[in-house]
C-alpha cells in the first residue's frame, strides 16, 4: 500500500508492477478476477491440466472429529472474545467455567489444554481445521467415577430439581445413604466422595434449568431477562442480525402486467453501524437458499451498484464476513448444511430465545422502517394490516415489477436510510460503518469461487465409470477417472443450487476440490436446482434413474411454456408459483411450438360442428319390465 493510497500489484509471468485503487481491487475480488493469498487467477475450464482446487474443510473429517473440533472452538472462541491477546492460564479458568456452564460440560478442559488449542488456532489464521489436526490429550481424573455419575444425576433430579426446595446438601446425605447401601453386597466398597466435590458437580447445572424447576418458569424467566440497550458490539462485523420478512406490497409480472404476490425479502444487518450486509428478495419462501444468497450478498463487495443502477448517488460500502450471525429459531437457521458454511467461514451462529425479539431488535426495528419508508408509499401495498388497509384495492392497483422495485431498493437503501441520522447512533450508518473501517479491516474470503464453494450443498455419491451422478444428472472429467483408478468407490461433492452446469469433487489424497462439468451441460448450465426438480416431475422422473436428454430438453423447453402459462393464470397463487421457478436464463431460449409434442385432450362439444355429422335412422327398441 502506497502513500497516496494506492496498491501496487507484481504480475507473476514478467514481474511488471501495476497500481490500483482499493475501490478497484475490491470490485477485481468481487467479480472473481483476482484471489486473496497470492495464488493464480481461476480458469473456467475444468480439466486435468488447468483445474484449481480449492483447500479441504471442516467437512472432510468424519463426525466424530467435527464434533470434537467444534467442542475445542467453543472455548477458544470464546476466551479469544473475551481475552483477546492475553490467553494465560491465570484467566482462562473464568472462561472455562463460563462456557462449561453453557454447554453443560461436567469435564470441561484445563487452562493449559485450552491456551494449546488457541495457540494451535491463532497460527493457523483462525481456522477451525487447526483444532482438528491434534487429537485431545487424556482429561484430569474424574472426582465422581463412572459408577456413581449416573446415581449422582438421578438423585439431583429426584432430591434437589424439585419445587420443595431442597438443598445440595440433601442431595449429599442421600447420595451417602445409597453408596452405603450398595457396599453390602460389593467385596471393594465404593468411596463416599466430599460434599464439597458434590457441591461442584451440582454448580455445573445450567442456572436457569435449575431455576426453572425448582421456582417455576416464569420466575426463570424474569430472573434472567435482559433488559435495556441489548448487546452492544465495539466493532463493525462484530455481530450481524438475519431476518425475513414479507414485503408489503404486490409486484407485478413483466410481460403480462398481472399481479404476481407479495415477494419474501431477507435482510443481513451489521449491529454496529446498523447498515445492512446484504439481502436477497424474492418469491422463495423463507429457506436455507434464502440465506445462502443473502450471505453472498453481504459478504462479497457492493461494485456492482454503479454499473446496475447508475442513479444511485452514494456507495455501498459494506462488505466482509462477520463474526457472529444472530437468527432465530427457524427451520432454515438450524439446517446442518448452513451451520457448516458458517463453521467454514469462522462465522459463529447465536440463536435468539424463544419470546425475546429484543435480542436481535436492531434487525426487528429496520424491517419495520424499511417497509413503512418504502413498500407503504408505492401503489399496491398491503400495508401492515387489514384496518390499516381498509378499502385499498391493493391488486388492482399494483403496478411495479420486481425489476423495478429492487432499483427503488437499492435507491432507498444506499442514497436514504444509510444517509439518514440513526436515532441510537447519533450519526447515519454510513458515518458508522466508516467509524469501524478505522477500528478493523474486513475480512474477505480467499475469492469469489472459494465463498461459492463453502455456500454450496454437501451430498456424498458414489463413482463408476459413468462418473457421478445427482437428481438423475451424471458429471464426468478425467480426474474422476483419476480417482476411480486409485479405488475410489464413494465421494463427497459439492452443488450450487444456483447452476447444476458443474459440481465440486473433493479429493481426499491432495486434500482439496476440483471442478466436474456436466455432461449435459447443454441442459445444466445456468439450471437451477429447484428448475430441474420441477423438471423432473413434469417428466415423471423423480426417482434416481438415469435422464433422457431429449425428454429433459423438451421438458425444459415446457417449463418456460408452462410459466409463461402460469404468468397469465387467473389464480395469484399459481403467478407467484411462475416466478419462483422463472429465471433470465431459463428464458434466453426462444420458445419453439415444435420442440413439444402436442398435448392430448378431452374433446368437448364445441369441437364438433353440427353440419358435419351424418344422419341415422334411429330405431326405438320396447323393453317388457312385466
Amino acid at each position: 500500500m502506497l502513500e497516496d493510497g494506492q496498491c501496487q500489484l507484481e504480475r507473476k509471468s514478467d514481474l511488471a508492477l501495476s497500481s490500483y485503487t482499493k475501490h478497484e481491487l475490491l470490485g477485481f475480488i468481487g467479480s472473481g478476477v483476482i484471489i486473496l493469498g497470492g495464488q493464480e487467477s481461476i480458469t473456467v475450464a475444468a480439466t486435468v491440466e488447468n483445474n484449481r482446487r480449492l483447500e479441504s474443510d471442516l467437512s472432510a473429517y468424519p463426525e466424530k472429529m467435527q464434533q470434537e473440533a467444534n467442542y475445542k472452538y467453543s472455548y477458544v472462541k470464546r476466551a479469544d472474545d473475551l481475552l483477546g491477546e492475553n490467553v494465560n492460564r491465570v484467566r482462562l479458568p473464568k472462561v472455562i467455567k463460563l462456557v462449561a456452564d453453557e454447554n453443560n460440560d461436567p469435564h470441561p478442559p484445563s487452562p493449559f489444554t485450552v491456551r494449546l488449542w488457541w495457540k494451535n488456532w491463532i497460527k493457523a489464521d483462525r481456522s477451525i481445521i487447526a483444532l482438528i489436526k491434534n487429537k485431545r490429550g487424556p482429561k484430569n481424573k474424574r472426582r465422581i467415577i463412572k459408577e456413581l455419575e449416573q446415581l449422582l444425576q438421578q438423585l439431583v433430579e429426584e432430591v434437589y430439581l424439585k419445587p420443595e426446595g431442597n438443598s445440595v446438601n440433601d442431595v449429599y446425605e442421600a447420595l451417602a445413604r445409597k453408596i452405603k447401601a450398595l457396599n453390602v453386597n460389593r467385596n471393594t466398597p465404593l468411596a463416599i466422595p466430599g460434599r464439597a466435590t458434590i457441591y461442584r458437580y451440582v454448580a455445573t447445572y445450567d442456572e436457569y434449568l435449575v431455576m426453572a424447576a425448582r421456582k417455576g418458569k416464569q420466575a426463570a424467566d424474569k430472573h434472567f431477562r435482559a433488559t435495556g440497550r441489548g448487546p452492544e458490539p465495539k466493532y463493525i462485523l462484530e455481530r450481524a442480525e438475519v431476518d425475513h420478512t414479507p414485503l408489503d406490497l404486490l409486484i407485478i409480472d413483466d410481460l403480462t402486467g398481472l399481479t404476481i404476490g407479495r415477494p419474501t425479502v431477507t435482510f443481513i444487518l451489521d449491529r454496529f453501524s446498523r447498515l445492512p450486509l446484504g439481502f436477497e428478495i424474492g418469491f422463495e419462501p423463507p429457506s436455507e437458499l434464502a440465506v445462502m444468497r443473502a450471505l453472498r450478498h453481504a459478504i462479497l463487495p457492493k461494485n456492482y451498484v454503479a454499473e446496475q443502477y447508475p442513479d444511485v448517488e452514494c456507495l455501498w460500502l459494506a462488505y466482509g464476513i462477520m463474526v457472529t450471525l444472530v437468527c432465530d429459531n427457524g427451520l432454515e437457521f438450524h439446517s446442518e448444511q448452513l451451520k457448516r458454511m458458517c463453521a467454514e467461514l469462522n462465522i459463529e451462529i447465536i440463536y435468539c430465545p424463544k419470546k425475546q425479539p429484543h435480542y436481535k431488535g436492531a434487525i426487528e426495528r429496520f424491517l419495520g422502517t424499511f417497509n413503512r419508508q418504502l413498500s407503504h408509499k408505492i401503489a399496491g401495498t398491503t400495508f401492515s394490516s387489514i384496518s390499516e388497509r381498509g378499502d385499498y384495492d391493493s391488486e388492482n392497483l399494483a403496478s411495479m415489477t420486481l425489476a423495478e422495485f429492487k432499483k427503488l431498493l437499492h435507491v432507498w437503501l444506499i442514497d436514504v436510510y444509510s444517509q439518514a441520522k440513526h436515532k441510537s447512533l447519533g450519526i447515519t450508518p454510513a458515518l458508522a460503518w466508516q467509524d469501524g473501517l478505522k477500528i478493523i479491516e474486513p475480512i474477505l474470503p480467499e475469492s469469489k469461487e472459494k465463498l461459492d464453494l463453502i455456500l454450496a450443498v454437501q451430498k456424498a455419491r458414489k463413482l463408476n465409470h459413468e462418473g457421478v451422478q445427482f437428481k438423475g444428472l451424471m458429471y464426468n472429467s478425467a480426474e474422476l477417472a483419476v480417482l476411480r483408478k486409485r479405488g475410489i468407490a464413494s465421494v463427497t461433492i459439492r452443488i450450487n443450487p444456483e447452476d447444476l452446469g458443474a459440481i465440486w469433487v473433493f479429493d481426499e489424497q491432495q486434500g482439496d476440490y476440483f471442478t466436474v462439468p456436466c455432461t449435459y451441460s447443454e441442459y445444466a448450465d445456468k439450471l437451477t436446482l429447484a428448475q430441474h426438480l420441477l423438471i423432473r416431475q413434469q417428466a415423471n422422473q423423480t426417482s434416481s434413474e438415469r435422464v433422457d436428454v431429449d425428454l429433459y430438453q423438451r421438458g425444459k423447453e415446457k417449463l418456460r411454456q408452462l410459466i409463461a402459462m402460469a404468468n397469465s393464470s387467473k389464480q395469484l397463487s399459481q403467478r407467484k408459483k411462475a416466478a419462483r421457478y422463472n429465471s433470465k436464463d431459463l428464458q434466453q431460449t426462444p420458445f419453439s411450438s415444435n420442440a413439444l409434442p402436442e398435448k392430448i385432450k378431452k374433446p368437448s362439444d364445441d369441437d364438433y360442428q353440427s353440419a358435419d355429422i351424418p344422419d341415422f335412422d334411429v330405431d326405438s327398441k320396447e323393453v317388457d319390465h312385466a
